[in-house]
């Protein structure tokens, strides 16, 4: 395939080449040249051996300069006189070969059709809808195409405040469940509860948990009616979005427990671990040496929040890796310093992803005791590409692997030791206390 680029034919020209056949023939390219200018000697007396190595060395300079520039003026000349081609970049010439390559049956028949004097229609570009069909048939139940106003939602999710009605959601059982109610929201002023299932959103059903949150957030001030079922009810609930502060860390000191820090994590955004370590601080300010780590319904996020904080609570070992389609491999490891926390994990079968991979990292490496139920089980991370008109794919990447080489896809982690609900809690208290 024939590539055109005149305009980078063009720059190489004027700013690469720098030099034209005629400044060769009209300059003395030795004028003003010294051997002062390659060599700065000491002895004013260097023999004339030395002075004809130099002026050799010099010749030979010149001469390879001289014949760049007339390689590729011969370059120019058959690409754009003899019509041999045009120069691109072999990373640019391989883009586009590949594009051939896989689509150009396809945009051969999209231009021939749109020739036709008798279509009915036009070629059009493919459809946002079509390529979220495209990207949900692909076998991959992580992938998904997001449009550029669901992409600005994405990142607000993960980057920072957000506008929607205060609620975290999960997947549990195939069901859409509201885990908790942040304080001082529309849903806790109109009475949602957490446990409550989510059915519908604006008389829609949702597919899966992105596309509630998706469907739930949008412009500050605007009206959303979420369905709910409460046991054997089901009720409407319309509120106004709002932009809701929250923070992806909480902590507090336990009533009875003084030595005792509580610290909860509800998501892996950017600043977490910041944030994490700023609650560690603050509670050993106030005399806590134990800790409770909460990762219970902490469905992930951020990748390296995760690891930041894996690094900050362990020594010197493997944090994780991950491999890649081509086989690839990455590893993680911690660095020597480590915050040496006496701690325990809180989990259930809500903590995914990023949190799965904190979980194992501290287990693996003997940190602290695991306690709650089975974990999810996502052991693969996922990467958001971004295209120039602000729409997003996202796609697996690699599959993790824990320190000790286990997988946690379709297995989860087993914590050390089982409990539910506040059992959990109780269980840690006892496991910090004896």
């Amino acid at each position: 395939m024939m590539l055109e680029d005149k305009t980078n034919t063009e720059e190489i020209k004027e700013e690469k080449l720098g030099l034209e056949l005629s400044d060769v023939k009209d300059h003395n390219v030795n004028d003003g040249v010294t051997d002062e200018v390659f060599f700065d000697d000491e002895d004013d007396g260097a023999d004339e051996e030395k002075r004809k190595n130099r002026r050799a060395w010099l010749r030979t300079a010149i001469a390879f300069l001289l014949g760049a520039a007339c390689g590729l003026a011969v370059m120019l000349i058959g690409s754009q006189v003899l019509g041999f081609g045009y120069i691109v970049q072999d990373s640019v010439y391989d883009y586009y070969r590949d594009l051939d390559k896989n689509y150009g049956k396809y945009y051969e028949i999209m231009k021939l059709i749109g020739e036709d004097p008798i279509a009915e229609t036009d070629p059009q570009e493919i459809s946002d809808a079509e390529l979220k069909e495209i990207v949900a048939s692909i076998g991959d139940p992580y992938a998904q195409y997001y449009t550029k106003e669901e992409y600005e939602d994405f990142q607000k999710r993960y980057m920072g405040d957000y506008v929607g009605i205060g609620i975290g959601i999960v997947d549990q059982d195939g069901d859409i469940v509201i885990k908790s109610v942040f304080k001082d929201t529309p849903a806790e002023s109109a009475g949602i509860l957490p446990e409550d299932i989510i059915l519908k959103v604006d008389g829609k059903e949702p597919k899966d948990v992105d596309e509630a949150i998706d469907m739930i957030s949008g412009e500050a001030g605007t009206k959303v009616t979420v369905t709910l079922k409460r046991g054997d009810e089901t009720m409407d609930f319309t509120l106004n979005r709002a932009k809701i502060e929250t923070d992806s860390v909480g902590h507090t000191t336990l009533e009875g427990y003084p030595e005792i820090g509580y610290i909860a994590i509800t998501s892996f955004r950017e600043g977490t671990d910041d944030d994490f370590k700023a609650a560690v601080k603050d509670l050993q300010s106030k005399g806590c040496d134990k800790f409770i780590i909460d990762l219970r319904d902490n469905g992930g996020g951020i990748t390296d929040a995760s690891i930041e904080i894996a690094d900050y609570l362990l020594p010197e070992c493997r944090i994780m890796s991950e491999n890649a389609k081509d086989g690839t491999e990455t590893v993680y490891n911690s660095k020597a310093s480590s915050a040496d926390l006496d701690m325990v994990i809180l989990v259930n079968e809500n903590t995914a992803s990023a949190s799965e991979i904190l979980t194992a990292a501290l287990q693996d490496n003997n940190a602290g005791t695991v306690i709650g139920t089975v974990t999810y089980g996502k052991g693969v991370t996922q990467v958001v590409h971004r295209f120039d008109d602000g729409s997003a794919v996202k796609l697996t990447s690699t599959e993790y692997f824990r320190p000790n080489g286990g997988t946690v896809q379709g297995v989860g982690i087993t914590p050390d030791i089982e409990a539910e609900g506040d059992e959990a809690v109780d269980a840690a208290l006892k496991e910090l206390s004896d």
